[in-house]
């Protein structure tokens, strides 16, 4: 008698011999690539030390096209000091709120 085919009883007939052997219990098979995807964000909160470098004073919003820097989504996290037009792929509800809240604009696409 074999107990069953594959791994039929494996956590109950068959569990004495996993414990003995140390036989894997891992699921194999197909993983979606979509999920080995990583996207690269930024905060909203980030915003600010991007644009240290360029002059505080100024009047108009300051323009940023965050695709060309490498970043996919804008998040919500953190405060908006001061006003941006910014251009990038995808962005949150709460990111959008804030940087219109400012005075400032967000455009998706690529």
């Amino acid at each position: 008698m074999r107990g069953g085919r594959g791994r039929a009883g494996t956590f109950k007939h068959k569990w004495t011999s996993v414990l003995r052997y140390g036989e894997e219990l891992r699921s194999v098979g197909f993983t979606s690539p979509k999920s080995l995807r990583k996207t690269k964000t930024i905060n909203v909160g980030e915003l600010n030390l991007l644009t240290q470098q360029t002059v505080e004073k100024e009047k108009t919003p300051a323009t940023i096209d965050l695709t060309e820097l490498g970043f996919e989504k804008l998040l919500g996290g953190g405060s908006v000091r001061k006003a941006f037009n910014i251009k990038v792929a995808k962005y949150s509800k709460s990111a959008a709120r804030k940087i219109e809240a400012a005075g400032g604009s967000v455009t998706a696409g690529n």
